[in-house]
């Protein structure tokens, strides 16, 4: 009996200590984790992260909760503030291992030197402890590789090769790194040790297969493929491998042998292989007629027409490759890769119409992939919804992170929406084969420019160049030397980039405001004017000559440049810019018949501002506005659009409709200098002064015009500061004495004239 007592006060007590635990701060941290875990697992990451967080406030000390924390961020896609949380963990536990593990991983992020012989101690170390931990092993010899430790990343990678047994995706990214850098020789050694210690692995002998190839030995890849194939007959890489070469030496027979071999196989995209190298190297008519083979060999299946219709676009043959895929969707109505190519191909076409329709078959479908979602993103940006694209492009990275176009056009939202940081950030998290790459660092240094780090450019400009001399980085190069003041290094860069591109209409541009800032403008046009004379069908370099001369003043000389333009292919925008001399050299009747004609065939927001403004120009208010809600139905968010309306509600003395449509256009468009300027002048009529010197003010850092200058003084003399006004004033009239903007303050400044 006493036995039992004891037993069950035993019982009560583990009982009571159990109930107790959670009134410890110990107890109530363990709970929050564990319930914090749960929640993670089920993807609710914002409720795990507070579970995480209340559990580091009852153990301020412990730096399990934090580490639970930056894991919490770091699968919810939150890099920067899950760097933060393992690094506080790490500093509360230096001996935290998978916290020092999982910031090291980030920090193979970065391109920094010294983030990644950080990162590279860390690896080093759970490589000693854990020989077996074959993904950090390849991840050590991957930064050994791209710190430039040659030797010793031969050694990794060459006990990589052994432990994994031929799977070498760290090897193919550490080669790829060396390629995309030209260091082919070591590129080559590393394949060599790979396969030498690996001699029993296919897959290493084709990778030095294809390393062996791309240093021009032919014949020590054709060795290294027999090898391969000799282990293994069927072995697709191989196969293709051997296909390639074949291919590129005009082994016919050896190709068609190889061919036929690969149609064997089971995988349906070595099929067609063949006859993508025949129409890669420009035998249209025989690439298609293997295609043609395949189709009836193989039941016309539909996935070997779309990779048929791919192959074609790929090699420029856009009107043979929509061919195929109106016949595939003839036949399989529902086939989703075809639908998708149809889509891109009206995106590219700029019909917009015909790509909703696509967008919406596939949504139909329930089809959902990223590249569905970068396409609805083009769609989205073709009808200016920034918005919507930036969150079909960050969707479109949450499935696949990889995905470099979609990375690279999301940070050119936020860099053109002044988050350059931001940008920064997402090109960051990128993986390090693309960070190797010359548009990734394009892409970087435009960020980093328009974060005005100037000296960070400059290295990501030198980086980009030693491994491609493209315009975009030459612009760059531009840019830096512009910035320094060297206006003549700056044009000869320019002209470095015009001379591989020289009908790029955007080089031209920047080489007009580099050579008008040196006070060569008739040089400039000279040199424009040559260019349009020597290829007088480049409609984009004619309409640039018609801008550029439109605002000198010369309408006749404007007119004949959009004229020619026009003749080309009868482009709509070339027809709207006559319309816009027209208006501009008094024929407003003129200018609203062609702008009538063009909207019935090529509706559009630019042609519909034009006729508003025509209408204002007439005195209708009435009509602008049914221009200007067309135009919005046209796209919904575009901020020019709701700024005009702003100006125009503030010229009718409706304020509060003015700050509404100016404040919806800032949303949009946080930077730019119209809008707020539109903002700041509407406050003034209002007389709030205060509020229009803050929007007033910030116009005029963003951007340094005479309007901002006339418009800020006016504010600035009501506002009882009259010393800055006049300077603000007499800066205005130094810059442009004729503006518009000058005749509505000068009575303020100099009385009646």
């Amino acid at each position: 009996m006493g036995f039992r007592i004891k037993l069950s006060a035993l019982v009560l007590l583990a009982v009571w200590a159990t109930a107790c635990v959670p009134n410890t701060p110990e107890g109530r941290a363990a709970q929050r984790i564990a319930k914090g875990r749960s929640l993670r697992d089920q993807k609710d990451y914002r409720k795990a992260a507070v579970e995480f967080r209340v559990a580091a406030q009852n153990m301020p000390r412990d730096a399990e909760p934090v580490f639970e924390l930056g894991m919490t961020y770091l699968q919810s896609g939150q890099g920067q503030q899950a760097a933060q949380a393992l690094q506080k963990a790490v500093s509360l536990n230096p001996r935290h291992a998978e916290a020092q593990y999982q910031l090291a991983l980030l920090k193979l992020r970065s391109a920094e030197p010294e983030l990644l012989r950080q990162a590279r101690l860390v690896l080093a170390d759970r490589v000693a402890d854990k020989p077996s931990d074959t993904v950090s092993l390849g991840l050590l010899a991957l930064t050994e590789v791209r710190l430039g430790e040659t030797t010793s990343a031969l050694v990794h990678l060459a006990n990589y090769a052994q432990t994994k047994h031929g799977e070498l995706p760290a090897v193919d990214q550490g080669i790829a790194l060396l390629l995309a850098h030209d260091d082919i020789k070591t590129a080559v050694e590393v394949a060599s040790a790979v396969a030498s210690v690996a001699p029993n692995s296919v897959d290493a002998a084709v990778l030095h297969a294809g390393v062996l190839l791309t240093s021009r030995d032919r014949r020590g890849a054709d060795a290294e493929l027999a090898r391969a194939l000799a282990m293994s007959p069927g072995f697709a890489p191989a196969l293709r491998l051997r296909l390639r070469l074949q291919a590129s030496d005009g082994d016919t027979a050896g190709a068609e042998k190889t061919a036929m071999a690969i149609s064997k196989l089971r995988d349906e995209q070595s099929w067609t292989a063949y006859a993508q190298i025949l129409v890669a190297h420009g035998k249209i008519v025989e690439g298609t007629a293997e295609f043609q083979r395949l189709l009836n060999e193989h039941g016309d299946r539909a996935g070997l027409r779309d990779v048929y219709a791919g192959t074609l676009l790929l090699a420029g043959r856009g009107q043979e490759a929509d061919a195929v895929v109106a016949d595939t969707l003839k036949k399989y109505p529902a086939d989703k890769a075809a639908l998708l190519k149809r889509l891109d191909r009206a995106l590219d076409r700029g019909d917009l119409q015909s790509a909703q329709r696509d967008v919406q078959a596939l949504r139909d479908l329930k089809f959902n992939s990223a590249l569905f979602r970068f396409q609805e993103s083009r769609l989205a940006g073709a009808r200016k919804l920034t918005f919507r694209q930036g969150d079909l492009l960050a969707e479109a990275l949450r499935m696949e992170p990889g995905f470099l176009l979609a990375r690279l056009r999301l940070a050119q939202i936020l860099i053109e929406s002044g988050r350059a940081k931001n940008a920064l950030l997402l090109l960051d998290a990128a993986t390090p084969a693309d960070k190797a790459t010359a548009v990734f660092l394009f892409h970087r240094n435009s960020a980093l420019l328009a974060d005005k780090q100037w000296e960070d450019a400059r290295r990501g400009v030198d980086a980009g160049l030693s491994m491609e001399r493209s315009p975009g980085l030459f612009y760059q190069d531009a840019a830096i030397r512009d910035h320094k003041g060297d206006l003549s290094g700056a044009r000869k860069s320019i002209e470095a980039g015009l001379a591989l591109v020289p009908l790029d209409p955007f080089g031209w541009s920047l080489l007009g405001d580099t050579m008008r800032s040196q006070g060569q403008s008739t040089a400039y046009l000279a040199l424009l004017r040559q260019a349009v004379a020597r290829e007088p069908r480049a409609v984009p370099l004619q309409k640039l000559l018609g801008s550029s001369l439109l605002v000198i003043g010369d309408l006749s000389g404007a007119r004949a440049a959009y004229e020619a333009a026009k003749t080309v292919d009868g482009d709509p925008e070339a027809e709207r810019e006559i319309a816009n001399v027209e208006f501009r050299s008094g024929d407003p009747e003129a200018a609203g018949k062609r702008l009538a004609a063009l909207v019935e065939k090529h509706d559009g927001v630019d042609a519909r501002i034009l006729m508003a403004d025509i209408e204002l120009a007439k005195g209708s208010r009435d009509g602008a506005l049914a221009d200007y809600k067309q135009a919005l139905n046209l796209e919904p968010s575009n901020p020019t659009v709701m700024n005009k309306l702003a100006e125009m509600m503030a010229a009718k003395g409706f304020y509060d409709d003015a700050l509404f449509w100016g404040r919806k256009a800032l949303a949009v468009a946080p930077d730019s200098p119209a809008i707020l300027d539109t903002i700041g002048w509407t406050y003034y009529r209002q007389g709030k002064l205060a509020d229009a010197v803050e929007f007033l003010d910030r116009s005029l850092r963003r951007l340094d015009r005479p309007v901002a200058r006339y418009h800020l003084a006016a504010v600035l003399i009501k506002a009882g500061d009259p010393h800055r006004a006049r300077l603000e004033y007499a800066t205005g009239v130094r810059q442009d004495p004729r503006a518009q903007a000058r005749a509505d303050v000068i009575q303020l400044f100099e009385g009646k004239r």
